[in-house]
């Protein structure tokens, strides 16, 4: 499970995945090329962080 989140929803990310596998998650902060195209799972905002249980 991956989610792209943006500042204000990483947090949101960030439990969904402990609830779904009670595990913490990695997060990486995207790179400036990542962030051109990518948007947050919850809104239409950049993304800037990735929420992954992989």
């Amino acid at each position: 499970m991956i989610h792209y989140c943006c500042e204000e929803h990483v947090d949101i990310g960030i439990d969904e995945i402990v609830d779904e596998t009670e595990k913490y998650p990695d997060l990486e902060l995207l790179t400036e090329e990542a962030k051109l195209s990518t948007t947050c799972h919850y809104c239409e905002k950049k993304a800037i962080y990735k929420v992954s249980n992989t």
